[in-house]
């Protein structure tokens, strides 16, 4: 057991990150949409009052058999799979790390021909934003065994991450043509997406229910929360809370379908229904996304010290996230900026992750930090680069409309804004109406309506 005790002591703040943290929701499909071969013997819940009790039981057998024989590979990679679904239930993301540590005893006992447990270790990996090494992972998976789709699957997750998007695209075509299903379609969905090929994802989306089978009730809540995050990204609000209402039909309370619904209610101006919601989402999983947006929906509210207190546990639980080796450059480089705080640590985090991996999601954390330090003509050239793939993303067009704006370039400025208020009108609680009320102003000064 030495392997998963080390796992255990990566933190000092164990308990705590067990109170605080969130499941990092960057890689949206990286576990619940994925499948890593054989049966999964911490298979999700159907929603019974205690989840977490099977999975727990679980845990307790397979460290009992690993430590009566610390040898035992399989018992390694079943942990580990234990380890991670409690990550998802209980959004501890030390467990991350524990399933990575028992991973690591697996491939000490076994170094070769071990599928499972190098390609679980680079779903971890990439869980944890640790793309580099996903890849790498990921690769020797597929060296292991090729004919097993969810090494080329993950590789495509990690090159997508890097921004290398045409050879994400040909791992996820080969990990589709191998086992087309829910988790292949749903990567093409979100790839086509980001190419702003519209109608493409949006029957890749359907691709992907089609073939759910529900066998999974967690797994079919998700794709429905990511089909919810589509139309609510093209401003059709009410597809979106369709199916986030439908996500919780299957799967009672899962929070982030509670979450994608306080997002609607949020942007339709209902603040206490959408903090209602937000605080029954953070009592549970306080990841750094919703707790923020539980404060951003209580500063709209004009409730400024209960967002202070939100926006307080954010950094704390950061701090937790990053104890655990979780990578939050990006998010926190966006929050920072979001909220004009910290501007020197989200230049250097935005310039960071760029440099190490220059997506276009990096490119526009980048672009819109320079924008907040006053920097508005380096801004300009990293917002191009955020939208060289013709993503049709409202807040993306919303910085780069600011940006010409700060520069005098009125006619260009009108043109992003008009497209991120078409694209998406309530795109965001903090910033839907400057978009508005900036995008008039210069219809006044160029003259003429749209």
């Amino acid at each position: 057991m030495a392997g998963v005790r080390a796992g255990e002591e990566v933190s000092a703040v164990t308990n705590q990150v067990r109170v605080l943290a969130g499941v990092v929701a960057a890689l949206a499909l990286a576990f619940l949409l994925v499948g890593c071969g054989g049966s999964n013997d911490a298979a999700a819940p159907s929603g019974p009052a205690d989840p977490t009790a099977a999975t727990s039981e679980a845990i307790r057998f397979w460290e009992e058999r690993v430590r009566r024989d610390p040898a035992d590979f399989i018992g390694y990679n079943k942990l580990a799979d234990a380890y991670i679904q409690r990550a998802r239930q209980t959004g501890d993301v030390s467990d991350y790390s524990r399933a990575e540590a028992a991973l690591k005893a697996s491939l000490q006992s076994l170094p070769n021909d071990n599928y499972a447990a190098v390609a679980r270790l680079a779903s971890v990996y990439a869980t944890k934003h640790q793309f580099g090494d996903a890849l790498e992972a990921a690769r020797q998976a597929i060296a292991t065994d090729p004919s097993e789709p969810f090494g080329y699957a993950v590789m495509g997750d990690a090159l997508l991450a890097l921004g290398r998007y045409d050879d994400a695209d040909n791992a996820y075509l080969r990990a589709n043509t191998m086992a087309p299903g829910l988790s292949s379609f749903s990567r093409l969905a979100y790839l086509l997406e980001l190419r702003g090929d519209l109608k493409g994802a949006e029957a890749q989306w359907q691709n992907a229910l089609e073939t759910d089978n529900g066998r999974r009730p967690e797994d079919t809540a998700w794709a429905r929360v990511q089909v919810g995050d589509f139309y609510f990204s093209r401003g059709d609000l009410d597809a979106a809370q369709r199916e986030y209402q439908q996500s919780v039909d299957v799967f009672p309370d899962f929070v982030h379908a509670l979450a994608g619904l306080a997002k609607v209610r949020a942007v339709k101006d209902d603040y206490d229904d959408a903090a209602s919601l937000y605080s029954r989402v953070v009592a549970r999983y306080p990841a750094p996304e919703y707790v923020a947006a539980l404060g951003d929906v209580y500063h709209a509210a004009g409730r400024d010290a209960e967002a202070a207190r939100q926006y307080g546990l954010v950094d704390a639980i950061d701090r937790l996230y990053k104890a655990n080796g979780v990578n939050t450059d990006l998010q926190m480089a966006l929050y920072f900026a979001d909220h004009d705080v910290n501007l020197e640590e989200a230049l250097r985090q935005a310039r960071d992750v760029y440099a190490q991996r220059p997506s276009i999601q990096a490119a526009d954390a980048f672009a819109w930090a320079l924008y907040k330090s006053g920097r508005y003509q380096e801004a300009l050239d990293y917002s191009d680069q955020a939208l060289r793939l013709g993503t049709q993303d409202a807040s993306m067009f919303f910085h780069g409309g600011m940006i010409h704006y700060r520069l005098g370039q009125y006619q260009e400025a009108r043109s992003y804004l008009q497209k991120a208020v078409a694209i998406n009108p309530r795109f965001s609680v903090l910033f839907s109406q400057t978009a508005a009320d900036t995008l008039h102003e210069l219809q006044a000064q160029v003259g003429g309506q749209p």
